[in-house]
């Protein structure tokens, strides 16, 4: 019995598992070739998924930028504290995001 990794979610299953206790995915009856197919299937879902986290982050920053300069708030209001958080946060979001864009490709 060896220890695999689940081509779906990535995650340590028994050799001898028919189904991924994590995932439910069948592992048995399947050739390698289908197997690394749903491994690259799975990856690419992760990127996409990323990916679109990353631009509704830069969608928050720039939606906070825009409040900031359309609306000109007195800098001390609280609609300004908001818009100028939105921008942080939305910055903030998108650099992790494509931190880890990157190493996902990286541990390819």
């Amino acid at each position: 019995m060896a220890i695999i990794q689940c081509p779906s979610c990535n995650k340590r299953v028994s050799s001898r598992a028919e189904v991924c206790p994590y995932c439910d995915f069948q592992l048995a009856g399947r050739s390698p070739d289908e197997l690394e197919q749903a491994q690259q299937r799975a990856l690419q879902r992760r990127k996409e998924k990323l990916l679109g986290q990353s631009m509704l982050a830069l969608l928050v920053a720039i939606g906070g930028f825009a409040y900031s300069f359309l609306e000109q708030p007195h800098p001390e209001s609280w609609q300004a504290a908001v818009s100028y958080g939105a921008m942080a946060l939305g910055l903030v979001w998108f650099i992790v995001n494509r931190v880890r864009i990157l190493m996902v490709k990286r541990s390819r």
